[in-house]
C-alpha cells in the first residue's frame, strides 16, 4: 500500500483476540496518521524544490498570501462535508508556516492593538505556533521595525475611522510606501471590525481570484461618490481621516488599472493601492 491509498479496514489483519472495537478504531486512526507523516515530509520535500528554485527577485518573496489563499479556498470547497473549514484553515496554516520557515527564518511584529492576547492569537494561528512573533509598542514603530527587517511581517489592527483601527494614515507617508496589505485576519468570517487585524509585508501584490483592493485617496472636495459613480469601480469608503481616505474596492485592482485615472479626473488626489486581500 502506498501512502497514497486510503485505509481499508476490511484490509487490515484479523482482530487479536480480546482487541474491541474501540481498538481496532485507534489502530486504523494511527495507520492513517502514519500515512500524514509520510505525505507532510513529501509535501516539505516539495517545497524545499520549489524554493531552490527561485532565483533573483522570486528568491526574497518566501511568502505568496495569494496562492496560500486560492489554496486554502480550494481545499475547502473540495472537502468532503464532515471536514469543517476551520480545521482545513488550522492545519493547511500550519503546513504553510512550517515551510515558510524551512525556506527561511520569518520574523512577525505585531502592535497597535489594545488586545493583546487577541492580536497575538490572530498572528499565532496564521503564521504558526513556532514563528517568533515581537510585540511592539504601537502601529508605527510595528510597521518601521517589520521594514528595517529583511523578509518580515507586520499585524496590525483592521483599518477603521476610529480606535485603534485609526493608524492607516501613515500609510500616506512616503516611508511606509514598500509595505502593503496582504492578507486580512481572521481568514475565515469578516475580519473588519475592532477584533480584525491585517498583515503586512513589503512584497508584490497579487490576484487571488476572490480580493478586495484597498487604497488611500485625498478627497478634499468629497468627490468619492462622483468618482466611483465615472470610474466603474465597485467599492466602499472604509475610514477617513480629514480629506485622507482608505477606499475599499470589489476584486483586484492593480495599480496601473485605467479606472484609477478616472478616480483622479473626478477630483480624487493621490490615489495609491495600499493592499489587497483573499476572501476565503
Amino acid at each position: 500500500m502506498s501512502v497514497h491509498d486510503p485505509v481499508n479496514p476490511e484490509d487490515a489483519p484479523p482482530a487479536s483476540q480480546g482487541r474491541t472495537p474501540l481498538d481496532e478504531a485507534r489502530a486504523a486512526i494511527d495507520a492513517v496518521d502514519d500515512q500524514l507523516l509520510a505525505l507532510v515530509a513529501e509535501r516539505a520535500r516539495l517545497a524545499d524544490t520549489i524554493a531552490a528554485a527561485k532565483t533573483g527577485a522570486a528568491a526574497g518573496a518566501a511568502m505568496r498570501p495569494a496562492r496560500e489563499a486560492a489554496l486554502i479556498r480550494r481545499l475547502i470547497a473540495s472537502a468532503p462535508k464532515d471536514v469543517d473549514a476551520s480545521i482545513i484553515v488550522e492545519v493547511w496554516r500550519a503546513l504553510i508556516a512550517g515551510n515558510l520557515r524551512r525556506q527561511k527564518p520569518l520574523e512577525v511584529f505585531a502592535g497597535g492593538a489594545p488586545d493583546v492576547t487577541r492580536h497575538f492569537d490572530l498572528a499565532r494561528r496564521h503564521f504558526g505556533v513556532f514563528t517568533r512573533i515581537v510585540r511592539a509598542d504601537d502601529a508605527r514603530v510595528t510597521l518601521t521595525r517589520m521594514m528595517e527587517t529583511p523578509g518580515a511581517a507586520a499585524v496590525l489592527p483592521f483599518p477603521s475611522s476610529s480606535g485603534p483601527g485609526m493608524w492607516w494614515p501613515i500609510l500616506a507617508e512616503s516611508k511606509f510606501h514598500g509595505a502593503a496589505i496582504v492578507a486580512a485576519l481572521p481568514a475565515l468570517g469578516l475580519p473588519g471590525g475592532p477584533e480584525g487585524a491585517v498583515v503586512m509585508q513589503g512584497a508584490v501584490l497579487e490576484p487571488s481570484g476572490q480580493d478586495t483592493t484597498l487604497a488611500l485617496a485625498f478627497d478634499p472636495h468629497h468627490k468619492f461618490v462622483r468618482g466611483m459613480n465615472e470610474s466603474g469601480l465597485k467599492g466602499r469608503e472604509v475610514a477617513r481621516a480629514r480629506t485622507l481616505l482608505m477606499i475599499e474596492f470589489e476584486g483586484f485592482v492593480a495599480d496601473d488599472d485605467r479606472r484609477l485615472v478616472a478616480l483622479g479626473k473626478a477630483g480624487l488626489d493621490g490615489v495609491r493601492i495600499v493592499g489587497v486581500y483573499a476572501r476565503i
